[in-house]
């Protein structure tokens, strides 16, 4: 016997409202401590939008420290408390202080860049940034802070908060006035950064000679913007040694040291 069935007909029935839109990814500033502090250099590397390469504030780390590392290039190491794996090492624990700080606190002065997401994706490749690398587990530093492992990586991306210093140019979501104004550090706004960070190599070491040239170029052209030349002077005589060489046109570390194109991975 066949049976016949009742055609299906669209339902009239208002479908459940959906999950909304995806709400957009926190937008954050990154964070230059090393010969990315040139924006010359930054000009090389950021070739998909010319303001990439755009200085935009003067700002500062509280109470992380600067060195260079057993590979030769320029590092940061969190604060006690919001560290992982080797830094939390008893060679960490050797990293002076970063200081002249500002306003009384001890950190690290950087560069602050608005980056197009296709410069960041450059970016990532000369840091050698793994970005196949596994979720991070937490602990006491969040995924919010750190949302991967190194892996095989040179660099991690790192995200926190940095005060402004001074902002260089009106920044048109938050800035005050018009550029080029001094903030007390009491008052100092604070704005979410990307800041590269190598979690494996926190033991001090001596700059390599590809380095120095980058560097020096760094130091000049972020005196001139308005990064602490005390605070510069004091972390190179500690660390850098004699910076005279010019050379320098070889690989890079975190924050910069440079390449003319993007790095393979160097192993830890």
């Amino acid at each position: 016997m066949h049976l016949q069935t009742d055609p299906i007909t669209p339902s009239t029935q208002t479908p459940p409202p959906g999950p909304g839109p995806t709400p957009a990814p926190k937008k954050h500033l990154y964070f230059a401590y090393g010969s990315n502090l040139s924006p010359t250099q930054m000009s090389t590397r950021c070739r998909n939008n010319p303001s990439s390469s755009i200085p935009l504030a003067i700002a500062f780390l509280p109470h992380w420290r600067w060195l260079i590392c057993q590979a030769g290039y320029a590092n940061v190491l969190p604060p006690p408390g919001q560290r992982v794996g080797k830094q939390k090492s008893d060679a960490a624990d050797e990293v002076p202080v970063s200081s002249p700080g500002w306003g009384g606190v001890d950190g690290v002065w950087g560069v602050l860049y608005r980056m197009d997401a296709r410069d960041e994706g450059l970016l990532d490749g000369y840091e050698g940034v793994d970005v196949h690398a596994g979720s991070a587990g937490g602990g006491e530093v969040g995924v919010d802070v750190r949302p991967r492992e190194q892996g095989l990586g040179d660099y991690n991306k790192w995200y926190c908060r940095a005060r402004v210093v001074r902002w260089l140019v009106g920044d048109g979501e938050g800035a005050r006035g018009d550029g080029d104004v001094d903030l007390d550090a009491e008052d100092a706004e604070e704005v979410d950064v990307l800041v590269y960070v190598d979690e494996n190599r926190v033991v001090l070491g001596p700059p390599r000679v590809e380095y120095i040239g980058r560097m020096n170029r760094a130091i000049k052209e972020c005196v001139e913007l308005g990064v602490d030349e005390g605070w510069i002077e004091g972390v190179k005589a500690r660390q850098c040694g004699d910076m005279s060489d010019e050379r320098g046109m070889g690989r890079s570390g975190a924050g910069g040291l440079g390449y003319a194109s993007p790095p393979e991975t160097e192993p830890n």
